[in-house]
């Protein structure tokens, strides 16, 4: 119940917190500066709700002073029972209910949600441990200036409850003895919860209190609102004067932006002006139908809620439910969806109620129509603009770089429906036909609710196929055993797919730990290589099963399942082996039966194929050998994202930019990348010599996938061990790119094998191919020309690299033109007389490309969006690529 009442009332508050303490920390770039923005601006929001919450404690405070004769006559007079029930009898008799004395504590409840949110952020805020301010050594510790022997004393706390008791004394004044006990007892309450907490809380609460100290003593002067006026021009005049001639010269760009904002302030009189007369003009009309304003603000908030907190959330999830399944220590995928569901239930309906009620007519009018307004703003801009930004993780993060750039004429076209929007709901206000605009939210709300149904049948059902797919051997395990058998004796093939691997990432990788060229003796890196799309789907069937499994041939063959081509392609490489005469181990092969964990059973009646998935079953054991424990790291990340993106999704285009904030979403934790995902597949890698025995008799062959190199992640570089901390390693121009960490662990952990099979006597007699399914964007790596949209070629150059038998010498560069599609040919190259594919009966060869290869740019990556026979690939999403992919002149766009 506390975690559901924290998600409902105190996270909304916690979010606003945080965005604030971002804001004010990227324009002036200091964390002190920021911490004093956050008391500020939180003051300054929860200012309404305090006056509101004053005026009601003055109410009841005047009801009670006016019931007091009577009430001191009637208990003069009876006792007992007798005594209750005449005074049950006064009070229904006066419309007065005694739970009505709450009011007069309203402005404590008021404090307390924003006073556990402060505390649940500030006090967890690991930015400002170390952080200095005047006589405080680190905020992030309590203040502890002197000992009295060996015990510390904390002045902040003290200081704060001086401020505290002297605002109280302005504010009590004329009141009575028990409101005077009441906010002296708070005073000291704080001072003894607060007295041990950071330094950085302290001084929140303490500015809080300094704020609400120059509020009541404003209010003990004539015209306070004219003096507050007056002093906001003062601060945003200095603010002006601060971003014009000090402002720092890396944030030049925001200087008209935020003069703009403040400039407003200035004409904050004659917008309220014009308010009070749109009031007097238009929505004083809905006065006269009090109970129709009511339902028009519910209905608007009830969208707004299931629109953010359901629809949204649900669509992602539904898109592709196994992605956000067993994550981290949490398997469900409602958890996601619960949370995002519960944060804008209190957010977008609860608060806002409660805001509603709090004031009086003329207000509510407001509120009503300014919450009508935003949901429909949201709905437009969910729907009409909502949007094509490409592929998007887990984890909310786009792949491509060029995120949210939108034509001029859409970009003007979505700023036109701002006015639209407004006009057409006070014109319909104006005509007092309020119950229009009910009936149309309530269709909305039912249609929101459909189709939120329909997206967690989707997700439920998915979870469950999942589980019981996960619950067949998919989970960790408590122990290394060896499960990759290899022959001293005989002769070995190995084919690893390395997951995103970039091919232009290895010689800077190489040349930044010249190691590795020993390492990787004998190799050589085929650079002028092609794959045949920018996702694991539709590059991956090339690399098992050849030419015949490139997306335009598994089209063409429009008769048989898309998931059927896709086991057979799975299944050609390690059946052609076997008839070699190699026992064959495969390893995570990627969308085995279309499962998102790899379904097996697609080799259970292949004699001498054992198939294992490893991923993810490891990473535990690693926790455990490097000390860290297991964590929650990405499932954290997902439950605060979720929420962000649904709040980018319902805004207007041109500021989802800076929701996005480069993929922070505005988190002052700074978490990184997806440490667990890494963690999953780089856990396999480092385990490998643990996983490896040299048992076999016979020839053997290992066919592994593994995502290290897919996961973007920062290392530490003493052991390239995952770090909470981005920390550069190498001297190459990509060496700050996230994937070039990611590729050197990759690398690094493969080397070591390699040095692994030398020690064992199993290297020589080895035939070695690390292979990629695609590559990534990387600019200016293969050419800066102009490419197309969104797109580098990066993306459909794959690592290449092969070692043969017996093979040795420095590490070779080859600009002979491959695709991915030539793996099986090299694997089976002298070890089977003319292969043939055992599913089509045509030939493996190498051959094929040189009449040149269509690749698709299609950006579909699950499954289950494409049609049961054919990929989903429109006709201007083909290029046709022939020699050299370093040649422009060589990439023609083909429609097919």
């Amino acid at each position: 119940m506390l975690d559901l009442f924290y998600t409902i009332i105190i996270a909304p508050i916690v979010q606003i917190i945080e965005f604030v303490f971002v804001l004010f920390y990227k324009i002036f770039h200091n964390l002190t500066i920021s911490l004093f923005g956050v008391s500020f601006t939180v003051s300054l929001l929860s200012l309404p709700l305090y006056i509101m919450a004053e005026r009601w404690q003055k109410h009841e405070q005047d009801i009670i002073k006016g019931f007091k004769p009577a009430i001191e006559k009637i208990k003069s007079i009876f006792k007992g029972d007798e005594q209750f029930m005449i005074l049950s009898v006064f009070y229904r008799q006066n419309h007065y209910h005694p739970v009505y004395a709450l009011r007069s504590s309203l402005g404590i409840f008021v404090q307390v949600p924003f006073f556990i949110a402060a505390y649940s952020y500030l006090s967890n805020l690991a930015l400002l441990r170390g952080v200095n301010f005047l006589f405080i050594k680190d905020l992030g510790m309590p203040d502890s200036l002197f000992q009295i022997g060996t015990l510390p004393v904390n002045i902040l706390p003290i200081a704060m409850t001086v401020i505290n008791c002297a605002s109280g004394a302005i504010y009590t004044k004329g009141l009575s003895i028990r409101d005077k006990i009441q906010v002296y007892g708070l005073a000291f309450v704080f001072l003894i919860l607060l007295y041990h907490s950071p330094s950085s809380l302290i001084l929140y609460w303490t500015l809080n209190n300094i704020f609400s100290l120059i509020k009541n003593i404003f209010y003990r002067i004539k015209n306070p609102l004219k003096i507050i006026y007056i002093l906001g021009c003062v601060i945003c005049g200095l603010f002006i004067i601060y971003l014009l001639f000090f402002m720092t010269t890396r944030s030049h760009n925001k200087r008209p932006i935020l003069i703009c904002i403040t400039s407003v302030f200035f004409f904050l009189p004659l917008m309220l002006k014009g308010l009070s007369l749109f009031q007097k003009n238009i929505l004083s009309k809905m006065l006269k139908d009090r109970r129709n304003m009511t339902v028009f603000f519910l209905t608007s908030c009830l969208t707004l809620f299931l629109l953010a907190g359901l629809f949204i959330p649900s669509s992602v999830i539904a898109s592709s439910p196994m992605e956000f399944c067993f994550i981290d220590n949490n398997a469900s995928p409602f958890k996601y969806l619960s949370h995002s569901t519960f944060f804008y239930l209190g957010m977008l309906f609860l608060w806002p109620v409660f805001i509603y009620f709090l004031f009086p007519d003329r207000v509510k009018i407001f509120v009503a129509s300014v919450f009508a307004v935003l949901a429909l703003f949201a709905l437009v801009y969910t729907v009409v603009f909502s949007g094509n930004y490409g592929t998007i993780s887990n984890t909310f993060k786009f792949t491509t770089p060029k995120v949210f750039v939108s034509p001029f004429p859409m970009v003007m076209l979505s700023l036109c429906v701002i006015p639209l929007v407004v006009s057409c709901i006070f014109f319909i206000l104006s005509k007092t036909r309020i119950q229009i605009l009910n009936y149309f939210f309530s269709i909305i709300i039912i249609s929101l609710v459909a189709v939120s149904v329909h997206n967690i049948v989707t997700i439920n059902k998915s979870y469950r196929e999942l589980s019981i797919r996960q619950a067949a051997g998919a989970g960790e395990i408590s122990a290394l055993e060896p499960i990759f058998s290899l022959s001293k004796n005989n002769k070995n093939v190995i084919v690893i797919m390395a997951d995103n691997a970039a091919n232009g990432f290895v010689h800077m990788i190489f040349d930044d730990f010249p190691e590795l060229y020993r390492q990787f003796d004998g190799f050589t890196l085929y650079r002028n290589t092609a794959s045949f799309s920018s996702h694991t789907l539709m590059g991956v069937p090339p690399v098992w099963g050849g030419y015949d499994y490139t997306p335009l041939e598994m089209n063409r063959k429009s008769n048989i399942p898309l998931v059927e081509k896709h086991n057979q392609a799975l299944m050609t490489l390690p059946l052609l082996l076997v008839d070699a005469g190699f026992t064959v181990t495969v390893a995570d092969q990627s969308w085995a039966n279309y499962s998102w964990i790899p379904d097996n059973s697609i080799y259970d009646d292949c004699k001498n194929i054992t198939a294992f998935n490893t991923i993810g079953r490891y990473t535990g054991l690693w926790y455990e050998k490097n000390g860290q424990g297991s964590s929650d790291f990405t499932f954290i990340r997902i439950k605060r994202n979720i929420i962000w993106f649904s709040f980018l999704k319902m805004s207007l285009p041109i500021a989802r930019y800076i929701i996005y904030d480069n993929g922070r979403y505005w988190d002052t934790a700074d978490m990184g990348d997806s440490i667990v995902d890494f963690i999953n597949s780089y856990a396999v890698l480092e385990s490998l010599r643990e996983l490896t025995i040299f048992d076999s008799d016979k020839p053997s062959a290992l066919l592994i996938s593994n995502e290290t190199s897919h996961e973007p992640i920062y290392l530490s570089q003493p052991g390239y061990k995952p770090s909470s901390v981005p920390d550069r390693i190498g001297t190459s121009r990509y060496a700050d790119n996230a994937f070039y960490h990611s590729s050197t662990a990759t690398y690094m952990q493969l080397g070591l094998w390699f040095d692994f099979l030398r020690k064992n006597e199993a290297y020589d007699n080895t035939r070695i191919i690390i292979i990629a399914d695609h590559g990534f964007n990387i600019d200016g790596l293969i050419s800066d020309e102009p490419f197309f949209s969104g797109e580098s070629k990066e993306r459909y150059n794959p690592v290449f690299l092969v070692k043969d038998f017996y093979q040795h010498g420095g590490l070779v560069f080859n600009n002979d033109f491959m695709t991915n599609a030539d793996v099986p040919a090299l694997a089976l190259m002298d070890l089977l007389d003319n292969p043939v594919n055992p599913f089509t009966g045509n030939p493996i060869t190498t051959e094929t490309k040189n009449e040149g290869v269509f690749i698709t740019t299609c950006h579909i990556f699950m499954a289950d969006v494409h049609g049961r026979y054919k990929f989903n690939i429109k006709r201007n999403e083909w290029l046709y690529l022939k020699d050299s992919i370093f040649e422009s002149s060589n990439w023609e766009r083909k429609e097919n």
